[in-house]
Parts: structure tokens; C-alpha cells; sequence
């Protein structure tokens, strides 16, 4: 009896940006849109060898289009919003540390 294999991408695995898109579930043009207002980035340089995002961009967008249509948010709420949350994780993880010791 063969085991059921299910795929589960590398840590370190990266995705064109169609494959992004259809990861996150949104149009190609979107997560441009989204580059280009310093939303999300690629961990390659565009310029040279294309759009490539990892698994931590994918979830970048996908909170973008939750705050955007859940929240009602334009992109510039969404980027208040965002820079407020990874605010608030630095400050968490600085509370661990210093429980810690």
C-alpha cells in the first residue's frame, strides 16, 4: 500500500510572479501595484533576473487583500496598518527576550 506523498515547498523555495499571484489568489498586476508602493518585495531584483517572491511575500499579499477588503482599507491604510503590526511583533519579541533572562 502506497502512502499518500504531499508536497511541501523548501523553506527556501521561490515563485515566478504568476505563480505568486495565483498562490495569493490575485491578479499579476496587483502585487505590481503593491512592489511598486513598497507593499511587498521580491527577493530578487526585477531588473535583473525577474520577479521572484518566497512563501513570506505570498503572505504579505494576501494580508494586503484582507485589509483591503475585509477593512476597507485604501493603500495607504494598509501600509499604516502593516508597519503598526510589524511594530507591534518587535515590541512582542523584545518582551520574550527580556522575560527570558
Amino acid at each position: 500500500m502506497n502512502a499518500l506523498q504531499i508536497f511541501e515547498p523548501g523553506p527556501q523555495t521561490v515563485y515566478t510572479i504568476e505563480v505568486a499571484a495565483q498562490l495569493a489568489e490575485v491578479p499579476r498586476r496587483l502585487i505590481v501595484i503593491y512592489y511598486k508602493h513598497g507593499l511587498v518585495s521580491p527577493v530578487t531584483d526585477p531588473g535583473r533576473s525577474g520577479w521572484y517572491f518566497d512563501d513570506e511575500a505570498i503572505r504579505t499579499v494576501r494580508r494586503i487583500e484582507y485589509l483591503r477588503s475585509a477593512c476597507g482599507l485604501n493603500l495607504a491604510g494598509v501600509k499604516l496598518v502593516m508597519a503598526l503590526m510589524d511594530e507591534v511583533e518587535r515590541l512582542r519579541a523584545e518582551l520574550r527576550f527580556h522575560h527570558r533572562r
